[in-house]
């Protein structure tokens, strides 16, 4: 039986997290079902899958997480190789990278707003966050925000009924 794929967007804290986090396995990424203390990690692994949902990003999210990753101190060649692996992810869930219209202006922080620009353009049933900003418009207009670790266990419960 099909099920249909949910749209998510994953906010720049969890991608950094997943590519340069502690316990990150890149470039090898964990099996699925995932099992590191990185639940952005393995939340990142999980869209290997391809099957339970389409991962999207805007030139904003890459832009900003070239920046923390160059900050973090990894080197620009890294950090190239870092976001090729996840535009090719995005594409391999059946995502894409959208650069969306700016009509999101109700959250204080300027950054947020462009997240919430690209879930709403794309229109994302979960948003993946651990900005506690985000978290607490859970939900935001009708779409989840979950934490990482939260994403996780829903895609695991999600599996385990189909």
């Amino acid at each position: 039986m099909n099920h249909p794929k949910l749209r998510v967007v994953f906010d720049i804290n969890v991608l950094v997290d997943a590519l340069a986090g502690s316990d990150s396995t890149f470039p090898l990424i964990a099996e699925v079902p995932p099992a590191t203390s990185n639940s952005a990690a393995d939340a990142f692994s999980l869209a290997y899958d391809a099957v339970n949902f389409s991962l999207y990003v805007s030139p904003h999210i890459l832009r900003n997480s070239r920046r923390v990753l160059e900050h973090l101190g990894l080197t620009a060649e890294t950090v190239e190789e870092m976001l090729e692996v996840l535009v090719e992810l995005v594409h391999l869930s059946g995502g894409s990278v959208v650069d969306p219209e700016r009509l999101v202006f109700e959250i204080k922080d300027f950054e947020d707003n462009l997240i919430l620009d690209l879930v709403k353009a794309i229109d994302a049933q979960i948003l993946v966050t651990s900005d506690w900003d985000l978290l607490e418009q859970n939900p935001w207009h009708g779409r989840l925000v979950l934490t990482p670790f939260t994403f996780v266990e829903h895609v695991m419960r999600m599996k385990a009924r189909y």
